[in-house]
């Protein structure tokens, strides 16, 4: 099967097709609504052809449906027939836990993402949970949505983010304890070194995680409530 990746932020909707190696970008914001993805997203599909598409959303997502609308962009997805508008069969997940998906081996690992926001995911013994960080206080109290995002970056420089980013993943790696910690997003390539402890991916990556949610990939996820488990070497029917 050729999948097509859409992998939605909210600064921008990442584009990506099976094979290609090519990514594909569309601008978003508060006010980029499902309409307006759907239509840009066709005007940037010249040349590519796919029989499925998986979709990462910035947001809940349960038993493969979604649950509210985003918080960064604009409104009218949660009732909106994607497959319908697209053509094809969709299959969503929340876009923290696509890109753990993409990026996870075995036993525990956690996944945390640097990008507009702060998205993150734990994957324990093939159970991928996403959970919401933005609340989570720093040591001075103030929380990762205020000190860690993209806006936080510029506004306190570099230096003081790559700070509080360390602070934050060493908080979460006494907390969850994982064998393996992964580090994502937009800004993960300004963190220079990495945390201790840490490897990073690149948005790139979350293809692999697009092809694991289909059957005849190395690994299938499948979506239960608002976790997703994981089968190993399920092949195509």
């Amino acid at each position: 099967m050729k999948i097509l990746m859409i992998d939605i932020g909210g600064s921008n909707v990442k584009l990506m097709l099976t094979g290609q190696k090519e990514m594909r970008k569309i601008p978003s914001d508060r006010k980029f609504s499902a309409k307006d993805f759907v239509t840009q997203v066709k005007e940037n599909l010249a040349g590519w052809s796919f029989d499925a598409i998986s979709m990462g959303f910035p947001g809940l997502v349960k038993d493969g449906q979604l649950v509210r609308e985003p918080l960064n962009l604009g409104g009218g997805w949660l009732d909106f027939s994607f497959e319908k508008a697209f053509g094809c069969p969709v299959r969503i997940i929340n876009d923290a836990a696509l890109q753990a998906l993409a990026s996870y081996k075995g036993g525990r690992m956690l996944f945390v993402g640097f990008g507009t926001s702060i998205g993150g995911a734990v994957v324990a013994d093939d159970v991928i949970v996403p959970i919401e960080l933005g609340l989570v206080s720093l040591r001075n109290g103030e929380p990762f949505l205020k000190r860690l995002t993209k806006v936080a970056r510029k506004e306190n420089g570099g230096k003081k983010w790559q700070r509080d980013v360390e602070e934050a993943v060493i908080l979460l790696q006494d907390v969850f304890w994982p064998e393996d910690t992964v580090i994502g997003g937009g800004n993960a390539k300004h963190l220079d070194p990495l945390p201790p402890g840490t490897r990073r991916r690149s948005n790139r990556d979350a293809i692999i995680g697009a092809q694991r949610l289909w059957e005849g990939a190395d690994m299938l996820a499948t979506p239960y409530g608002t976790t997703w488990r994981i089968e190993r070497g399920r092949k195509k029917k």
